[in-house]
């Protein structure tokens, strides 16, 4: 994992190959980044190699404190201080597919593709970060289907060319960044959707934390 700064606008780029899972490590260095952001700053989270990421390290249970953490890296996305875009290439899946979701632009290779397998996994969180990128039911569909949606299906993404989506990311970024920042705070804060997003995700993660079965 790696961190670069261009004046105000922060790349930073997950780095574990061969599928760029993540693990506690990965999780917790998210989650830091975001925590460090200024408002006036733009975070450019992207990921090397030809898979944007598998989600969650199998290595690693994917229940009790390892999910907590995960939890706790994909809510920092969505209350980090700074806007975010996030740019994928190749599959994106479990964790990966919710990192793309929490974006406030999203941006995603035209021969990409997410899935969420939770469910075959054994855990039964997403749906409150998914649903800003899907509608609502077909959300609930994609998890309980674990299906592969293309790229061209995320009408809320930003569909490009694999060879420009770097380009695209951080000409995205740009712009975000020319802006007046203390308008794009409080655009942020006052439309409320990202904390609605992160607040059902936490919800959906302490229920399953409680189930009787």
């Amino acid at each position: 994992m790696r961190v670069q700064r261009d004046g105000r606008l922060v790349r930073a780029t997950l780095d574990r190959p061969p599928v760029n899972a993540f693990d506690t490590a990965a999780y917790r260095w998210l989650t830091e980044v975001c925590d460090g952001m200024r408002p006036d700053e733009c975070l450019l989270i992207d990921a090397a190699g030809r898979v944007f990421s598998a989600g969650h390290d199998r290595n690693e249970p994917a229940d009790g404190e390892g999910l907590t953490i995960g939890a706790g890296a994909l809510t920092a996305v969505l209350r980090c201080p700074a806007p975010v875009v996030v740019a994928a290439q190749g599959p994106a899946i479990g964790a990966g597919a919710l990192l793309l979701a929490a974006a406030d632009v999203p941006l995603i290779a035209a021969d990409a593709w997410l899935s969420l397998p939770e469910l075959d996994v054994g855990v039964t969180v997403g749906h409150g970060i998914l649903s800003r990128l899907l509608p609502p039911a077909v959300a609930s569909r994609v998890l309980l289907t674990s299906e592969r949606v293309p790229a061209e299906q995320l009408a809320a993404a930003v569909v490009v060319p694999a060879e420009e989506l770097s380009s695209a990311a951080e000409g995205a970024a740009r712009v975000l960044l020319g802006k007046p920042f203390e308008l794009v705070s409080l655009a942020r804060r006052s439309w409320g959707e990202r904390e609605r997003a992160a607040t059902a995700y936490e919800s959906e993660v302490a229920a399953f934390l409680s189930r009787g079965f």
